[in-house]
């Protein structure tokens, strides 16, 4: 008996939800319920399909960019830039009620380029920033709201170690995505600073200026010194990265090389080098390199026999006979998405929507730069949504009995607002999105 490609996908779709829900890894389901649809729906030829399928994967070049970026990372982070940074832009903006916020927010826009995972950057920041905003009397809500938004930009502010994946996925110039993701990431950025100081002014005591005693402790040329001295190492990293894509020097693999010689650089002269933080980085950068490759490897092994059993193609024809147009059927993928988010990893995601929705979206004449950019934000949005917002739980584990569940999720209502806002403005305007990388890369 013949099944069409539509119920095989349905079948495999249903399969892959119990599978994860029932507590299996990732890689595990994802490569079972490859095989098990393989065999059932094809025959023994599955296995040479599977041969040649993770041999290609293990080929694709453009993913050496992903143990680089997180190598690039883990040294940054073990220099202890971020903490000393933090110091001396809170001084520098203590005067000011919000300072203290806005100082988490920038710092995590400088480091969400170096972090490019979300749980090492909601942890990162947690861990640096919710004990002294709690000590200089902050609201707990607006404490954690700052903190996990700012934690999550690393998804969308290249490099990101997503948006290379994308990518790849997709087979989409990385340098464009990472353009194309660069300007809807500065706006949520100045959002969000902007927010900060609307609701410190509207309820003064949600984000108090440090006392005087504190400020006066340091004088403004130490302070001005720090700020310079620790800005600058980030500042190299970044420009290290996306200035060499920029300049054409070479493309975003190399330029990730580039990224960890600068960030090796740095930990040396900061004398942050030694065996115990050599040790460490190397072990949590195989941790991470690990569990992308084995996701992505046998999710692309997922998706190789989902269209070899043309349920791509199935999916693609019913939401071409959709009768809700090019943007009607713009917003239900970004729906399913946005569900998605907050119910998986980003990685198998990417896996299950990027194979069906971006060749639908291209035939719909959307540019597959700004689809993907636009996946990004909405994928962003889903880590802060309640119930199963993953960046809240990564900040919870850090916060532990100093901020309630309750505040927390409170606290990140706000920015999911502005999120959402930001994300309907590329919408209306998809030139927020297309302009840079047309210009820069192509």
């Amino acid at each position: 008996m013949t099944v069409s490609g539509l119920t095989v996908a349905v079948i495999m779709g249903v399969m892959l939800l119990f599978f994860i829900f029932s507590g299996y890894y990732l890689f595990a389901a994802l490569g079972g319920v490859a095989l098990i649809s393989g065999l059932a729906f094809w025959g023994p030829g599955v296995f040479q399909l599977i041969y040649f399928s993770l041999f290609k994967y293990c080929k694709d070049y453009g993913l050496l960019a992903v143990p680089l970026f997180v190598l690039m990372g883990q040294l940054l982070n073990q220099s202890g830039v971020a903490g000393r940074l933090f110091d001396n832009l809170s001084l520098a903006l203590g005067k000011q009620r919000g300072g203290m916020a806005v100082a988490a927010t920038m710092i995590a826009i400088l480091f969400a380029a170096t972090t490019g995972i979300v749980g090492a950057s909601v942890v990162s920041m947690g861990l640096l920033f919710t004990k002294p905003m709690l000590e200089a009397k902050y609201n707990k809500s607006l404490t954690a709201g700052v903190i996990i938004s700012g934690g999550t930009l690393g998804i969308l502010i290249p490099p990101s170690i997503m948006l290379v994946f994308m990518g790849s996925a997709a087979n989409v110039s990385v340098g464009k995505l990472f353009y194309g993701a660069m300007v809807p990431g500065v706006l949520l950025s100045i959002a969000y600073i902007v927010y900060i100081k609307v609701i410190s002014i509207v309820k003064k005591d949600y984000a108090p200026p440090l006392p005087e005693e504190v400020l006066a402790q340091h004088t403004k040329g130490e302070i001005l010194k720090g700020c310079i001295v620790n800005v600058l190492p980030v500042a190299l990293v970044i420009f290290s990265v996306l200035g060499a894509i920029w300049l054409g020097w070479c493309p975003a693999t190399e330029a990730a090389a580039l990224g960890v010689l600068a960030s090796f650089c740095i930990a040396l002269f900061t004398h942050s080098i030694n065996k115990e933080v050599i040790q460490n980085t190397l072990i949590e950068s195989i941790k991470l390199t690990g569990m992308v490759y084995a996701v992505s490897a046998f999710g692309n092994l997922f998706v190789t026999v989902f269209m070899r059993l043309g349920c791509s193609s199935a999916v693609t024809n019913l939401f071409a006979a959709l009768p809700l147009g090019k943007w009607g059927v713009f917003v239900l993928m970004m729906a399913v998405i946005f569900l998605l988010g907050f119910l998986m990893d980003w990685i198998a995601v990417c896996m299950i929507t990027i194979p069906i929705f971006v060749p639908i979206a291209t035939a719909a004449g959307f540019d597959a730069c700004y689809f993907l950019s636009m996946m990004a934000l909405i994928m962003q949005t889903a880590f802060l949504s309640p119930p199963m917002a993953a960046s809240i739980f990564y900040f919870q584990g850090v916060a532990k009995d100093d901020i309630t569940t309750a505040e927390t999720i409170r606290g990140v209502w706000p920015f999911m607002g502005i999120q959402i806002a930001v994300f309907i403005l590329c919408t209306v305007f998809p030139q927020i999105v297309t302009w840079l990388p047309n210009h820069l890369v192509g």
